[in-house]
Formats: structure tokens, C-alpha cells, sequence
């Protein structure tokens, strides 16, 4: 499954992504890296909404919503490759971070503060 993740933009209107997410603990994690729109707008602005869906009709889905953080540094390898471990077998993912570390990357973790979600 893929996040589609929202932000708020410049101009106040909502900017999409699908990214790889991962959701442990009561919270949501994305790894992103700092030249892109949605780590821009959360700086600007922290608030937050990750919708997950089931394929291929939606039927199910949950929507997070809240104020994100945003790690930055060594802490976020950890997480990161846990993310990509969701996606890519386990022996691509050294070669995956490699390539990673040098895109300046970030963590933008999510602890809802409001969850909705529907199941038929």
C-alpha cells in the first residue's frame, strides 16, 4: 500500500504525493528529502493528512490527520530503512540508503490527531 500524503501549500491549497510511509506505534513515518514541495510546506506549516487505501477500489481506507514533526540527521537511518524494507527486499536496501544518505533526507513523522477510517 502507498500514503497519499497532503500538505498545505503556499497559496493554501492542498498538495498530494503517494510516498512509501510506514505506521508503528501509533504513528506514521515518510522519508522525504529537503528539495521537495511537501518538506518545504510542512515547514512552513506542520499540518499534516496521510490517507491509506486498499487496492484496487478504496473500499477501505483510513485518513490520519495532525501536526507532523520533522527529524532530520543520523536518528532518521534507522527509520528510514524500515521504510524501504516495506518495499524492497531486504538485500537492496543497503544499496538503497547508500544512495540515500547523500540526497539530504528528513522524517516526517505523524502522531494523529484525528483518525477516520471506513471498513466494509
Amino acid at each position: 500500500m502507498i500514503a497519499l500524503v497532503a500538505t498545505i501549500g503556499k497559496s493554501g491549497t492542498p498538495q498530494l504525493t503517494p510516498n512509501w510511509y510506514r505506521f508503528e506505534g501509533g504513528k506514521s513515518t515518510i522519508s522525504t528529502t529537503k528539495g521537495r514541495i511537501k518538506y518545504k510546506n510542512l515547514s512552513r506549516n506542520p499540518r499534516l493528512s496521510v490517507c491509506i487505501y486498499s487496492e484496487p477500489r478504496a473500499a477501505n481506507y483510513v485518513v490520519l490527520s495532525g501536526k507532523a514533526k520533522i527529524m532530520d540527521g543520523e536518528e532518521i537511518w534507522p527509520e528510514t530503512e524500515a521504510i524501504i524494507e516495506r518495499y524492497m527486499s531486504k538485500e537492496w536496501v543497503p544499496e538503497r540508503i547508500v544512495h540515500m544518505r547523500a540526497e539530504g533526507r528528513v522524517i516526517i513523522s505523524l502522531q494523529p490527531e484525528r483518525v477516520l477510517f471506513r471498513s466494509v
